[in-house]
């Protein structure tokens, strides 16, 4: 307490730092900075080294605190704490040299057994992080311009593709599934290190990408709320058993393991792109192995016996974006080779009853090559109004009948986002629908603006549909959420 006394004493008080500290001296009289001392003091050191260069000309700082809890609406629905997320932004220019810096951290209220020994940070070889409270570099690189060339080197997240929530030339950052569908797209990505370079040349663009190492997506485990396998959920769900998810094994950090990008840009009425990507998959996929059950001290320990599959993939794609009066049109489409997917859940080899032992399990990945496209269409109604339609397809060549999917997978998305009240009141609708399963989801929101630092809401969720397809897993999972929202 002492440390903090003084030291808030030595810099300039803001409405940042003010808030900061009040909160991290409740933090210390209630006990938990003891536990969380790495955490607290690192958001600290982030903040106070934002501020005290904040009255420098070439220095911008953002950021944002979000607290918001879930009521789940299904009594048989896994049940999550309330989150706490901060965030900061920083942008620091000088000359040629720009550094740029998204950190995120926080308590993570759906991780249900949080590892009491790990470190706080995110990092990129681990599937299930289930560390809680958390900080995690989203992106910091630096920059640097020369004439009509820039060049970037470090955490980085890319946007390659003009569709909403599934750009399918968008290959290069894997998610964050831990929270899917409830958190928005920028949200989901996860930066990879990386070393990018752009070039302009009148109405042409062109950029390169190579990310020199893998770096995997992030699963929910089996007894948390979005865990993405319908097979683990049920076997978490046997009395008196704990479920035990294995991380996998990593390619190798060598050359042959980076991943590269390539794309050109046409600038004008109609702007179009080429995109050429190869490297690893960033979609979900798993390889079966055994299934393990044990008796230990009176409880079920269960290895569900499949683990995250990573493979190599070749993209070709094309995107383009006009806009006319109040209409904007976007479209893009993707032709992969040899992309990976898993066969029906019920061909995996699960026994009926499980039981105590080892149960070996079926082979299911099969590679094919696909086709990615679709099309989306917004529209201003008037002012503050905004309607959003999109459609988008999948097509698997060659398809063999153990394929889950249909030869042709089809979403719908309708958005419709209206200000009020000269945008105190901001609402939004969003509604989306797989006609070869009939899986669906509804999401709206309402939130209303206090002040321009504060705001809070209400959003409602609704998933449908059978338990294999993309929607119908978290058909239990129908809930609403509360968020209060700071922003400086």
């Amino acid at each position: 307490m002492y440390f903090i006394s003084a030291f808030r004493k030595s810099i300039e008080r803001t409405e940042i730092t003010e808030f900061f500290f009040q909160f991290l001296r409740r933090l210390c009289l209630c006990g938990l900075c003891k536990k969380y001392i790495g955490l607290a003091f690192s958001l600290l050191f982030l903040i106070v080294s934002a501020v005290t260069l904040y009255a420098a000309d070439y220095l911008s700082v953002a950021g944002r605190l979000s607290l918001w809890g879930a009521y789940a609406l299904d009594n048989d629905s896994i049940k999550e704490d309330p989150s706490l997320t901060g965030r900061i932004k920083i942008d620091a220019q000088k000359s040629e040299w720009r550094l740029h810096a998204w950190t995120e951290g926080g308590w993570e209220g759906t991780v249900r057994s949080p590892r009491q020994d790990h470190s706080i940070f995110k990092n990129f070889d681990e599937v299930y992080q289930d560390n809680t409270p958390y900080l995690e570099f989203k992106e910091l690189y630096m920059e640097r311009s020369l004439q009509s060339i820039d060049f970037r080197i470090g955490i980085q997240r890319f946007a390659w593709g003009r569709l909403d929530e599934y750009p399918v030339n968008d290959l290069f950052n894997p998610w964050d599934y831990t929270q899917f569908i409830v958190r928005p797209l920028e949200e989901r990505k996860i930066g990879v290190p990386s070393l990018s370079a752009g070039m302009s040349r009148t109405d042409w663009r062109y950029e390169v990408v190579w990310v020199p190492w893998f770096v995997p997506y992030r699963l929910s485990k089996p007894n948390e709320r979005w865990s993405l396998i319908p097979a683990g959920t049920a076997l978490s769900e046997v009395p008196n058993a704990e479920v035990i998810p294995q991380e996998p094994d990593l390619p190798a950090r060598k050359l042959e393991n980076s991943s590269v990008g390539f794309r050109i840009q046409r600038m004008g009425e109609i702007e179009w792109a080429v995109n050429l990507f190869h490297g690893f998959d960033p979609r979900p996929l798993f390889r079966t192995t055994t299934l393990h059950i044990t008796e230990q001290g009176g409880k079920l320990l269960i290895d569900p016996g499949f683990v995250p599959s990573f493979h190599k993939i070749t993209s070709l794609g094309m995107d383009a974006a006009a806009v006319k009066d109040d209409w904007s049109l976007r479209a893009e489409a993707a032709y992969t080779f040899n992309r990976p997917f898993n066969m029906r859940q019920e061909l995996w080899g699960y026994p009926q009853a499980p039981c105590s032992g080892v149960t070996s399990l079926n082979p299911v990945e099969i590679e094919k090559d696909a086709l990615d496209y679709g099309i989306a269409a917004d529209y201003r109604l008037f002012e503050d109004g905004l309607l959003t339609i999109q459609a988008q397809q999948a097509v698997i060549f060659d398809r063999p009948a153990t394929l889950y999917d249909h030869s042709v997978e089809t979403i719908l998305w309708g958005n419709f986002k209206v200000g009020w009240m000269n945008r105190k009141l901001e609402t939004n609708i969003n509604l989306a629908y797989n006609p070869e399963h009939g899986d669906s989801l509804v999401k709206a929101n309402a939130y209303y603006v206090f002040t321009d630092t504060w705001k809070a809401g209400v959003t409602a969720l609704l998933l449908d549909g059978p338990p294999q397809s993309i929607f119908g897993r978290y058909a239990e999972n129908d809930q609403i959420m509360m968020e209060g929202v700071y922003s400086w």
